[in-house]
C-alpha cells in the first residue's frame, strides 16, 4: 500500500481519450519499440541519481509522471521507499501493474495530478509532458505537489525534433501530420514564472537510426506516438509516396534513415 493516496479523478476532455486510447493500444508492444525513448529516460535517470549523489533528494515518496509500462517506476525504488506510477492510458497501468504488482501505479492526468498539494519528495517523468496541451498547467502541477525541498526531473520532447521527416515532407510536398511542440524556451519560460531554489537544464539531441522509412514510422506510430489527427481523415501513405519520402531523407552511405529527438532535461528543486 502506498503512502500516499490520490484525491478523485478529473474528468479527461476528449483529446486526451485518443491519447490515452492509443498508448493503451500500443502498450504491449511499447518497450520492445521505445528504444530510443528507453536511452533518453535513463539518461534522465543518471540525472536525477547525481542530484541524490549530492544529497540534494530526501524523504521517501516519489511519482513517475507518465509512467508508461512502469520500466521506470520499479528503477526508482532504487532511491526512494514509496513509489507510485501515473498515466493517462490505462492499458499501459494495466500493464506496469502486471509486470510491477509490488508498486501502486494510478491513473491520472499531469495538468491536474490527482494529489493533495506537498504529496512528493520527488518527482519524475520521461517523454511524457509532450502530449499535455498546458505546460503551465503541468508546471503549475508539479509544484504545487512537490513537497518544500523536493525535486523534479523533466525530459520533454521540443520543438526542433524529427528534423529529418519535416525536411523530407517539406521537400515532397507529403503531409506526415508529425505533432507540433513547443518550444523549449518556452518550457523554461513557464518554469522560471514559479519559485524554484535551483534549475539545471540542457537541451540534447538523440538520435535514432533505422534500415528503412517502413521502421522509422513504425517507431513513432506503433508506440502510439503519432499524431492524433483521425487517420481516416489523412491521405495514406502509399508505396510511391512512402519511397519519395524515403529518399527525400538525408541517408548514409549505407542507406541508413536516422530520426532525431530533440529533449530538454530540466532538473529542478523546490525552496523549503
Amino acid at each position: 500500500m502506498a503512502l500516499i493516496e490520490p484525491v478523485t479523478s478529473p474528468q479527461r476532455c476528449a483529446d486526451k481519450q485518443d491519447i490515452a486510447a492509443r498508448f493503451s493500444a500500443a502498450a504491449a508492444k511499447y518497450d520492445a519499440l521505445a528504444g530510443i525513448q528507453h536511452i533518453i529516460a535513463d539518461a534522465a535517470l543518471s540525472r536525477l541519481s547525481k542530484m541524490g549523489s549530492t544529497g540534494n533528494i530526501q524523504g521517501i515518496s516519489a511519482l513517475d509522471i507518465g509512467c508508461g509500462t512502469g520500466r521506470n517506476t520499479a528503477k526508482l525504488i532504487n532511491i526512494w521507499q514509496d513509489v507510485c506510477g501515473m498515466d493517462l492510458a490505462p492499458g499501459m497501468l494495466k500493464l506496469a501493474q502486471a509486470n510491477y504488482p509490488f508498486i501502486r501505479f494510478v491513473q491520472g492526468d499531469a495538468e491536474q495530478l490527482p494529489w493533495q498539494s506537498n504529496s512528493f519528495n520527488a518527482l519524475f517523468s520521461s517523454m511524457a509532458l509532450q502530449w499535455c496541451d498546458s505546460p503551465d498547467k503541468v508546471i503549475s502541477e508539479v509544484h504545487r505537489v512537490l513537497q518544500p525541498g523536493g525535486c523534479a526531473e523533466l525530459a520533454v520532447m521540443v520543438e526542433g525534433s524529427f528534423p529529418e521527416l519535416n525536411q523530407a515532407a517539406c521537400k515532397t510536398g507529403i503531409p506526415l501530420s508529425l505533432n507540433t511542440l513547443p518550444a523549449a524556451e518556452y518550457w523554461l519560460d513557464v518554469i522560471c514564472q514559479r519559485p524554484w531554489l535551483s534549475i539545471n537544464q540542457e537541451v540534447v539531441n538523440y538520435t535514432d537510426r533505422f534500415n528503412d522509412i517502413i521502421s522509422l514510422l513504425k517507431s513513432i506510430n506503433g508506440i502510439g506516438a503519432s499524431s492524433q489527427t483521425d487517420a481516416r481523415q489523412r491521405d495514406p501513405l502509399t508505396r510511391n509516396k512512402l519511397q519519395a519520402v524515403s529518399q527525400a531523407i538525408a541517408q548514409q552511405s549505407d542507406g541508413t534513415l536516422f530520426n532525431t529527438y530533440r529533449i530538454l532535461h530540466v532538473s529542478l528543486e523546490k525552496p523549503l
